[in-house]
């Protein structure tokens, strides 16, 4: 038998409190290594009289540590580090490096457990979700670990729709599926797309917005949510009718709706460039500032999402076309058929404003952007003749699908974008592993995983 214990992890001058950890694979059981066996949720003390803003602090309410072996073997767990109940949330003990928390039968040595750490930044900070790893609603979601290796942390930049939720979250939600292949030191970091959907022409503006826009932009949404406060007319407060027992599906109050949202896209419209967003690291040695994304993963599918733009200010949107319902509410509906203009983008747009942002990047962070274009391929395209189709061939699916396939494969000749060929990888395994063209299955996920990694290793980005 030998012992398993907490790795080395430091935030001096902070201390850094851990709560009961929890076993995530029964005692007794034969694990893989690097396969997660135990989480806890961590938190930053300050130094007595400390006043100052503490590391990590938009992350401090939402910050895991999981815990794996680094060979395989059957492990057993000391029972009294999961104390239960809510003593397995809530930071109570300090971090011990070296204490033991269990032990390992495996032909190899058993020693320092390795440490993933999770963080997420609420996308609205009183919305708390506790429970599982990194559960709740996060407009930032990252994992970072060091592993076994050593030298700088390579980061990799999500920015895509749900496809890629679930290519670098994984199924578990929680970086762990990159944790394991991935030797370290190495950050995945993933921006939801539940407010904004961040195609090239959204991010572009974002990266080049300057303070008297964002000044711009915020004096509309603040003017339009004015008009909206002052509204009280029949019916905006379904709380108080007399068959309010029967709940409403417009929401207790209706207008909250509609404001939070406007707010919501203010956030993401004046915030930091995650493109160019730093960010802090737990490490053996202390807490280290990381510097802006080494590569920027994009989804094709962004591209064609409905956009926006307001016709005053020129803020340019995006949003997912199934959120139009009860997800956005219908003042928002309304004022953006007011304030703003459909955009139409054609693939030729795509192709500017992905060509620009490329050339962006590359002088302001010199990351590699990461283009991942659509499953176009499908086993119901068998039409040999499309002549009958007449001016609808054009419009149609499939078809846009290959013209915007051809044009992410052109933009590799630019020199700081590499393309992640998900249609070939649906094609070779077989286009059931994905049959609504967007959300893959396990093998394709792991597949496109494999791809990302060879050109992350091609790129010589650290740590993958």
């Amino acid at each position: 038998m030998n012992d398993l214990y907490l790795p080395a992890l430091r935030a001096s001058p902070y201390g850094l409190q851990r709560s009961g950890l929890r076993w995530m694979r029964p005692s007794g059981k034969s694990v893989e290594a690097r396969e997660p066996i135990a989480a806890c949720h961590v938190r930053l003390a300050a130094p007595r009289g400390e006043e100052r803003r503490p590391p990590l602090a938009e992350e401090q309410n939402d910050l895991q540590i999981v815990l794996a072996p680094r060979t395989a073997g059957a492990i057993e767990y000391r029972a009294d580090f999961s104390k239960g109940g809510y003593r397995d949330m809530v930071g109570s003990s300090d971090w011990d490096e070296g204490e033991v928390v269990g032990s390992a039968v495996a032909p190899g040595e058993g020693g320092e457990l390795l440490a993933l750490v999770l963080a997420g930044r609420r996308g609205f900070e009183n919305g708390e979700g506790r429970g599982g790893l990194l559960s709740g609603w996060h407009e930032r979601a990252r994992g970072f670990w060091e592993g076994e290796g050593s030298g700088r942390f390579g980061t990799v930049l999500g920015l895509g729709t749900c496809e890629q939720t679930g290519l670098f979250r994984g199924e578990d939600m929680a970086f762990l599926s990159w944790f394991a292949r991935a030797p370290g030191p190495a950050q995945i970091i993933a921006v939801s797309d539940e407010r904004c959907v961040h195609s090239s022409a959204v991010v572009l503006q974002h990266v080049r917005r300057t303070p008297a826009e964002a000044r711009a932009i915020s004096e509309a949404v603040y003017a339009w949510i004015g008009e909206r406060m002052a509204l009280s007319g029949s019916g905006a407060f379904p709380a108080f009718e007399a068959d309010a027992w029967k709940g409403t599906l417009r929401g207790r109050w209706p207008e909250a709706q509609n404001v939070l949202y406007a707010l919501y896209m203010l956030a993401e419209a004046v915030g930091t460039s995650p493109i160019l967003e730093r960010t802090e690291v737990l490490t053996r040695s202390g807490l280290v500032e990381q510097g802006p994304p080494d590569a920027v993963a994009l989804s094709t599918g962004s591209e064609f999402a409905p956009h926006f733009r307001h016709k005053r200010t020129g803020w340019m949107i995006a949003i997912h076309g199934f959120r139009f319902g009860s997800f956005i509410g219908p003042g928002v509906i309304d004022w953006l058929r007011r304030d703003f203009e459909r955009v139409n983008r054609t693939i030729a747009d795509s192709e500017r404003d992905l060509t620009a942002l490329a050339d962006e990047v590359a002088a302001r962070t010199g990351a590699t952007l990461l283009v991942q274009n659509l499953i176009a391929s499908s086993a119901a395209d068998r039409i040999s003749n499309y002549s009958w189709l007449g001016e609808t061939f054009a419009e149609s699916i499939p078809v846009i699908g290959a013209e915007a396939n051809l044009m992410v494969s052109g933009l590799t000749r630019h020199p700081n974008i590499s393309a992640i060929d998900s249609d070939a990888l649906a094609a070779d395994l077989g286009v059931s592993h994905a049959p609504d063209r967007v959300h893959a299955s396990r093998a394709l996920l792991e597949a496109q995983r494999s791809e990302i990694q060879r050109v992350l290793k091609e790129r010589c980005v650290p740590g993958f």
